[in-house]
């Protein structure tokens, strides 16, 4: 059995949680058992709705040093083979107190410190740049990216000339209200030739009543809501919009040309990174913006003129993430943990 720890809830997203269900997909799929440990019961169902057992402490989510008291003991009882551990709230205490119990395996963003745990993965584009000390196990790059199966091994994407379908991405959450700030300018402003809107609204969004009516009163403007097949949807589409979280590595496997945008400062490398590799423009930091909406729909009209551009980013989308990071993750827990 392999514990999993992480949280997820309206200030934070979904993200750490969405990256840590897929690499416990892979394990599944390698005989290993993943049940998963939370702070707070907000992301208990869509644990459950996966098949894992889900314990949550009824602790606070950024007061890690304050679990360890209910964590210890839970880990003492079952004796996990392993715990993987994603949270941006860790402390070398908390981190070497797990470790004592249990080998340990963290998933990064940020190299914040020298981690006391016996594995580190940063699959983020500038994972490989970070100046890790070395002694540890890392597993850097895209080609880590703990993708879902519906996105491994997918063939080179036909880009259309003209781009009539674009997808709409703003978190598990969207606390900035972006899609509905993005739906109220297209409202304002329907001048996007015969452009499709498909907005992906995560579980927690706050709007959906608002967006309704808009998209009640504007035929181009389309809601999904409970996605259970995501990749799908982005084969679909021509062109995407996207905060630049983990949906970026799924966007480059589906081979998607999208405009990046940041909403937190966890996603500066990133998108940064990404831009610097010429596979996706940012769009600016929405919380320094209030006319983000004209900034990206310009950006994306920019990109959806330019045919050679889009099939030129695709290709080399396709070329950075191939969706198969879970399963060597897994692999590699199985060689070095079991």
């Amino acid at each position: 059995m392999i514990f999993v720890r992480a949280d997820g809830n309206p200030f934070i997203g979904t993200g750490h949680i969405m990256r840590c269900l897929s690499l416990a997909d892979a394990l599944r799929e390698q005989d290993i058992k993943a049940a998963f440990v939370t702070a707070e019961p907000y992301v208990q169902n869509l644990i459950q709705a996966r098949g894992y057992l889900c314990t949550v402490l009824g602790t606070a989510y950024d007061q890690m040093e304050e679990e360890l008291s209910v964590f210890l003991p839970l880990l003492e009882r079952d004796r996990p083979e392993l715990v993987i551990l994603d949270s941006y709230f860790v402390a070398p205490k908390y981190m070497e107190a797990i470790k004592n119990i249990a080998p340990l395996l963290y998933i990064d963003d940020m190299d914040a410190f020298d981690y006391p745990a016996d594995a580190v993965v940063n699959y983020n584009i500038y994972g490989p740049e970070l100046p890790y000390p070395q002694n540890k196990r890392y597993f850097l790059g895209p080609r880590y990216a703990p993708l879902r199966k519906e996105f491994q091994g997918l063939e080179r994407r036909v880009v259309r000339e003209r781009a009539e379908n674009v997808l709409i991405s703003t978190g598990g959450t969207d606390q900035y209200h972006v899609a509905l700030r993005c739906a109220e300018y297209l409202r304002e402003h329907p001048l996007q030739g015969n452009m499709v809107f498909h907005f992906v609204l995560g579980a927690m969004n706050q709007d959906v009543a608002e967006l309704e009516r808009i998209a009640e009163e504007l035929p181009f403007v389309r809601l999904h809501r409970q996605v259970t097949d995501m990749c799908s949807l982005m084969l679909q589409c021509d062109i995407a919009i996207s905060a630049a979280g983990t949906t970026l590595y799924e966007l480059c496997a589906c081979g998607l040309p999208t405009v990046t945008y940041i909403l937190a400062d966890n996603q500066i490398q990133g998108a940064e990174a990404f831009q610097r590799a010429g596979l996706m423009p940012c769009a600016g930091d929405i919380r320094k913006n209030v006319h983000f909406p004209r900034h990206f729909f310009e950006s994306l009209n920019t990109l959806a003129n330019n045919f050679a551009s889009r099939q030129h980013m695709s290709e080399q989308m396709q070329k950075a993430v191939d969706g198969r990071g879970a399963e060597r993750i897994a692999v590699e827990i199985c060689s070095i943990f079991r």
